[in-house]
Formats: structure tokens, C-alpha cells, sequence
């Protein structure tokens, strides 16, 4: 075409230059989505993010749609076919996570053990602890005072005497916290059959006696936790304990790294 008809005729190298711009944001966009899903990927497979993998599957989905927009009006060809892909992929990585959100909300809390009524309006009374000689407030110089003070991790199903930092089964009279890994729980053993609340700061064993009488729990939620907050429970044994969580377990395959406090039962009690 000669300079009359490039004069004559403007309008056709102006949508030639469209199309090619649009060509080169849709290839943009297609690169940017497949970084996105090789990252959500990535995440499910390493740290299992949902929050990542759902974002990243978010970004693949809006870089395909923005893609199919661009090239709107051209023929089928590779990068339709690539755009389509990546809406499929990522919105097949929403709807997992989604499905995820959506079976934690509505799981069932875990059973309870051997003995312990399911239902709470048939649920008899929770005993009282009665403390062991030695740690009798009226007959123990040491009441109130440290026991022991130590870490430990828990995985699924893990019980813990917080005396003896003994970890493994349940022992009767002895277990004191019991994790229940894919409900992010700690119960107190026996299914919850001794008190346990959060509290709002590092606790004595005065604060938690006083947090344990104005609230009593079987469990607490690890998942409406945030690092470093602490709870109080009562062991086994009749005495206190305060425990910090460091890290909140971030999936219900992580298991749960916890230090403690252990105190003698007060004489306030």
C-alpha cells in the first residue's frame, strides 16, 4: 500500500496496532496468571496456605477474564485456549478452599470420650478435683508455688501430664490436656471433664484460680486464638496450670507447640 492509501484508508493501521496491543496483553496476562497458579500450587503442596493458595487462584481467575477481553472478537487460537485454562485451573483452587472454609464452619465438635455424655442438656454435673494430699492448700506450705515450668509439643490425639511432662495415651487420674488436631482444640482429658479457660494476660496461679471460677470450659478454640495468648486449666491432680501458645497451628496437620506453668492449688481456693 502506497502513501495515498495508507492516507486513504488510516483506519487500518490503527487496528492493526489494536490488535497487536491487545496480542501483547493478553500474552502479559497470560504470564502473570500461570505465576499465579504454579504459586498456589506451590502452597498447597509446601505450607498449605488457604489464604495463598485463594488468592493466588483469585489472580488466575481475574488475569483469564481480563485475558478473554482482550482478545475478544479474534479467532480461537493458543492464547484463548490459555486464558479458558487458567480460569478453569484457578477457579477449581477457589472452590477447594472454599469447600475447606465451609467444612471447618460446620464440623461437628469432636466426640466425647468414653463415659462422657454427648449431649449437654444430659451431661451430669463435672466433679469436683479433689487435690492430692500434697498439694492440700490447708495442709502444704507450698500451696500457690511452681511445680514445674517446661514446653512441649502435641499432635493428633496426644495427651499431657503437665506434672510429669509425660506425653502418649490417656492415663486416668494422671493426662491433664488432651489435642485434638483437626478441630485446632485442647480439651482437658476425660473429653473435657476438668475446667480450662483463656485468660487475657500471663497468669499466677491467684489469676488462674480466679479465670477458672468465673469461667469454666471443657476446650478452647486454637483457631480464635492468636500467638502468645495464654489459657488456665485444672489438672488431674487438682492443681493449676497456665499455657501459652506461642504459634497457632496454621491446618489441622500441624501439630501444636505449647509452654506451661504448673502450680500448686492456692489458698484462695
Amino acid at each position: 500500500m502506497d502513501t495515498t492509501e495508507r492516507l486513504a484508508h488510516p483506519s487500518g493501521d490503527q487496528d492493526g496496532e489494536s490488535g497487536r496491543g491487545a496480542v501483547r496483553r493478553a500474552t502479559a496476562l497470560a504470564g502473570l496468571g500461570s505465576v499465579a497458579d504454579v504459586a498456589a500450587v506451590a502452597q498447597l503442596l509446601t505450607t498449605e496456605s488457604r489464604q495463598g493458595v485463594m488468592v493466588a487462584g483469585l489472580l488466575s481467575v481475574l488475569t483469564g477474564t481480563l485475558g478473554l477481553i482482550q482478545l475478544y472478537g479474534r479467532p480461537v487460537r493458543v492464547r484463548a485456549l490459555v486464558m479458558v485454562a487458567l480460569i478453569a485451573v484457578g477457579s477449581g483452587l477457589v472452590g477447594a478452599m472454599a469447600q475447606r472454609y465451609y467444612a471447618d464452619a460446620t464440623a461437628d465438635p469432636p466426640p466425647q470420650a468414653a463415659g462422657v455424655a454427648a449431649d449437654p442438656a444430659t451431661t451430669p454435673p463435672r466433679p469436683t478435683p479433689t487435690p492430692t494430699p500434697s498439694a492440700s492448700p490447708s495442709s502444704s506450705p507450698s500451696a500457690g508455688g511452681k511445680i514445674r515450668e517446661a514446653e512441649a509439643t502435641l499432635r493428633d490425639q496426644d495427651y499431657l501430664d503437665v506434672e510429669s511432662g509425660r506425653i502418649g495415651t490417656v492415663v486416668p487420674g494422671v493426662s491433664d490436656l488432651w489435642y485434638v488436631s483437626p478441630y485446632r482444640s485442647l480439651w482437658t482429658a476425660g473429653g473435657g471433664e476438668y475446667p480450662i479457660t483463656p485468660v487475657d494476660a500471663r497468669p499466677d496461679a491467684d489469676a488462674c484460680a480466679q479465670a477458672l471460677a468465673a469461667r469454666d470450659y471443657d476446650q478452647v478454640e486454637l483457631g480464635r486464638m492468636r500467638p502468645g495468648a495464654w489459657a488456665c486449666a485444672r489438672t488431674a491432680e487438682g492443681n493449676l496450670v497456665g499455657i501459652r501458645f506461642p504459634v497457632i497451628p496454621a491446618n489441622s496437620d500441624a501439630p501444636l507447640t505449647i509452654s506451661y506453668v504448673v502450680w500448686h492449688a492456692t489458698t484462695a481456693e
